[in-house]
């Protein structure tokens, strides 16, 4: 590969540049360049589409990133052609908000989720978007953290305004959404040191946040249950962190067939008991690949 390529599952966190869908984008991160694949769903989250049906266009994060790996966009079959191994981080689901420094934790059944799998906690980055925005507004804080404190951008503001309190201000949007992917991108490299610039691809995780209120434990009328539909899915891909594209493709194809049905099967998955999978000697993307190359082009 001939630069770094970051795969990035979210709701509108990160929808400043070109809104809902899947996008490829460069982001200039000091004398380098790094290849972007957004799978941005809007109002959504990895598992849930938009009005909680499921339909034949992608609408969920991990839809559109299923239909993205398989290959039918140029670029990124060319960045994915070798069948790289894959590292995930997922974005820390506490404090996400500034309201949630200010009138406490927002998203707390995500947040406790989450804190249910060890293997979540792990690779969950260890600092908040409102971490990040202290430094960015030069405000007094308690903790720390090297990826973080290395952020220039200042902001007397920070990301938030009045008006919407869970969305960045539009005229710093794209400054935002830029400075958490390259604190994203410096805490992997911290983590898996120069694995990226060898080839390996980073998937980041930066979605849930809209299932909040959602089922758990049980069914709903419509008989799903998308915290734990969520949960599981975040769990399931995290499990196969450090093996190939194709593994993590196939794997989000079986979510979206479990997705279709009703969510008992997730109901059956206990989240803090999802452990790291052997990773798989297999080499069948290049044949997956090759073969949706020649079905169409583009997105």
């Amino acid at each position: 590969m001939d630069s770094e390529f970051i795969m990035v599952l979210s709701d509108s966190l990160f929808s400043a540049y070109k809104g809902w869908g899947v996008h490829l984008r460069s982001l200039r991160d000091g004398r380098e360049t790094v290849q972007v694949c957004h799978c941005v769903a809007s109002g959504c989250s990895l598992m849930k589409p938009l009005d909680g049906r499921i339909k034949k266009r992608p609408q969920s994060a991990i839809a559109m990133a299923a239909h993205a790996l398989e290959g039918r966009n140029k670029e990124i079959r060319q960045k994915l052609a070798s069948d790289p191994v894959v590292r995930v981080l997922l974005l820390k689901a506490a404090d996400s908000i500034a309201d949630c420094r200010n009138y406490g934790e927002q998203f707390p059944e995500l947040v406790a989720g989450r804190r249910r799998s060890r293997l979540m906690s792990r690779l969950e980055t260890p600092w908040s978007i409102c971490d990040l925005q202290d430094v960015v507004q030069q405000r007094p804080r308690k903790r720390k953290f090297a990826a973080v404190e290395a952020c220039k951008l200042r902001l007397k503001d920070g990301f938030y305004g009045k008006e919407d309190d869970l969305h960045f201000r539009h005229d710093v949007a794209k400054q935002a959404e830029d400075e958490i992917l390259k604190t994203i991108r410096r805490t992997a490299r911290l983590r898996y040191g120069d694995s990226l610039k060898n080839g390996d691809i980073l998937l980041v995780l930066a979605a849930g946040w809209n299932v909040t209120g959602h089922s758990y434990s049980s069914l709903d009328f419509a008989g799903k249950a998308f915290l734990r539909a969520e949960l599981v899915a975040a769990a399931e891909l995290c499990a196969l962190n450090g093996h190939r594209v194709s593994a993590f493709r196939d794997k989000m194809h079986e979510l979206l067939r479990r997705n279709r049905g009703s969510h008992k099967c997730f109901l059956r998955k206990s989240v803090h008991k999802i452990r790291s999978q052997k990773r798989s000697s297999s080499r069948r993307w290049m044949h997956a690949i090759t073969k949706c190359s020649r079905k169409s082009k583009g997105l």
